[in-house]
């Protein structure tokens, strides 16, 4: 890793030409792992449905056309559907009933209908026995129409969301372990097939445990191909630009937001739109023949040849003389300056344990578990409650894509100033987030004041965006070099369970429509505020080992050497997010 770290830095040039071409075809598969990742906006978006009455389809066919009745399904649907008092946002408003209709027969609505009779005084009601119909007027078919997902069943929709979530979690073990052993082209090429497949076989499930079981592969089998992707590209890039990469890279996720709203604006149908979002992925096997495999990787299995072959190659693009002899000469750290090179058994290795151990390292630890978990938490429950905060849904989804690549944006500039750095970045990014999603739960969904709370959700998603973006970069820094790994890979594990509960927490709107938003902007406030005890990592030097780890942002005590704030930090450390654990 060091010396492959002295090529690019000497030779190759940390982000050159080649480099930026490898990076933006690399880029462009967050486009497709976006769709899939935000498919339940449109998929599960939620429509009107009302129960299916034996005998009212023959009633509108034969007896109103005989008695000239017009409006004549609006008509039968008074006459058969009881009313309820629904809390819609704007005040109680009188709506059909989902999950009940009288219990009346054929002879009976067409004698209310022929002798002009209102609805039943006396009439029971039942439940929804004979099956659901559905207002097709915005979405010809949704996910919830096609497998009957309301009423007592309602809940499922959230299920399939969480296990899609379950996938990534999943996914992250099976995947970084592919990508080790097999290599980071292959693992994404074999990623990228099976995203593909998966897809197909979600948009013509036959039932709802298909779908969900296909759903839960191509959650598992997108991340391969965006951790693969990732990791690539990162690690073909110097380590002084390896930050801004890594940010610059989530933009393509925010592209692909955006152009999910008009795929889903275009195509009404869900599986059609399944299967648009999906198939074109297959162009991307075609990287095959355009995309390098890492030379780091090659290097570290052994197989310098072919890592030479493509260091020569970037070179040519790169226009810049690469020596010919370049594992013999160049590639001894000793003549590039090193005195001394640490053998990988004799290194400081660090446990999960260890996090926990010592209470300084404790404490920011869990600091960071809540933080990457909240993050995550808001993040989707913003995400999947597009369709519920009043409006166009395509405008609202366009909006809240548009809104992440000025906050990556934001957030990488921010960070670095000396008036904000890492902590105060991310503080009030946390709370002005939770304090408008909190806000934006009590505008009304209505009339002239649904762009106010449409607003405030949007100022909402930028500013958890925003921190989405810094809380890598600044976890990275917190850990002390021997935990770095692992402690990001704990935070990434607490990021999938903030995914997985996102869908369940909406769920509390049965209980009250404001307390989702509520939980979320709480939640988020909380998090800022606990980010402040944190030291902060901008222009420090930072831990090396454990025991610095756990000094770093202690008040020094006297006698102490190490307190945690020093001199710059030396430009050539790479103190970068491990990709390979996120």
């Amino acid at each position: 890793m060091l010396q492959f770290d002295d090529v690019l830095k000497h030779i190759l040039g940390e982000f050159g030409k080649y480099q930026r071409v490898v990076y933006v075809l690399l880029g462009l598969i967050s486009i497709p792992c976006s769709y899939h990742a935000l498919a339940p906006v449109f998929l599960f978006a939620s429509t009107d449905s009302w129960c299916r009455v034996p005998g009212a389809a023959e009633v509108q066919a034969e007896v109103c056309l005989a008695n000239f009745t017009s409006n004549c399904a609006e008509v039968v649907k008074n006459l058969t559907i009881p009313r309820e008092q629904t809390d819609v946002g704007c005040g109680s408003q009188s709506t059909f009933s989902q999950c009940h209709r009288y219990n009346v027969s054929y002879d009976e609505i067409v004698y209310s209908i022929v002798n002009d009779k209102l609805p039943y005084a006396n009439a029971t009601k039942v439940k929804c026995d004979h099956g659901w119909e559905y207002d097709t007027s915005q979405y010809k078919s949704t996910v919830p129409q096609q497998f009957d997902l309301v009423c007592d069943r309602d809940y499922l929709n959230a299920l399939a969301t969480s296990l899609y979530m379950v996938g990534f979690l999943i996914g992250s073990f099976v995947f970084g372990y592919i990508l080790d052993k097999l290599g980071r082209k292959r693992g994404f090429l074999i990623s990228v097939f099976l995203m593909t497949l998966f897809g197909v076989i979600t948009a013509f499930s036959v039932n709802y445990w298909m779908f969900v079981i296909a759903r839960m592969f191509v959650a598992m089998t997108a991340y391969g191909a965006y951790l693969g992707a990732f990791v690539l590209v990162t690690e073909m890039v110097g380590p002084s630009k390896r930050t801004f990469a890594g940010m610059v890279y989530m933009m393509f996720f925010g592209v692909g937001y955006m152009l999910f709203a008009l795929y889903g604006y275009l195509v009404r149908d869900w599986s059609s739109l399944q299967l648009v979002i999906t198939v074109p992925t297959i162009l991307f096997l075609s990287y095959w023949w355009l995309v390098p495999e890492s030379p780091r990787w090659l290097i570290s299995v052994g197989r310098n040849k072919e890592a030479e072959e493509i260091i020569r190659k970037c070179g040519r693009v790169n226009n810049v003389p690469v020596p010919e002899d370049i594992f013999g000469e160049f590639w001894n750290p000793l003549k590039m300056g090193k005195t001394k090179i640490k053998e990988k058994d004799a290194e400081e290795k660090g446990a999960i344990l260890d996090l926990l151990r010592l209470p300084n390292m404790r404490k920011k630890t869990l600091i960071l578990f809540y933080n990457w978990l909240v993050n995550t938490l808001i993040y989707y429950g913003l995400v999947f409650n597009t369709s519920n905060l009043g409006g166009n849904d395509y405008v609202n989804c366009f909006l809240a894509g548009a809104v992440e690549i000025p906050a990556y944006g934001l957030g990488l500039f921010i960070m670095d100033t000396k008036r904000m750095g890492r902590r105060w970045s991310m503080f009030y990014t946390m709370v002005i987030g939770g304090i408008t999603c909190v806000a934006a739960a009590f505008v009304p969904p209505c009339g002239t004041t649904v762009w106010i709370g449409i607003t405030l959700a949007t100022i909402s998603k930028f500013s958890v965006t925003c921190s989405f973006g810094m809380v890598y970069v600044y976890s990275a820094e917190l850990f002390p070099t021997p935990l770095r790994s692992v402690g990001i890979g704990m935070c990434s594990m607490c990021a999938r369970i903030g995914g997985i509960l996102a869908p369940q927490l909406l769920l509390m709107s049965k209980l009250w429509s404001k307390l989702p938003s509520v939980v979320f902007g709480v939640a988020c406030v909380v998090a800022g505020i606990l980010i402040l005890p944190l030291p902060e990592t901008r222009g420090k030097k930072l831990p090396e080992t454990m025991e610095e780890g756990e000094r770093f942002g202690k008040k020094p005590k006297k006698g102490d050497v190490y307190s945690g704030s020093g001199d710059l930090h030396n430009n050539d450390q790479d103190n970068s997010v491990p990709m390979e654990s996120i």
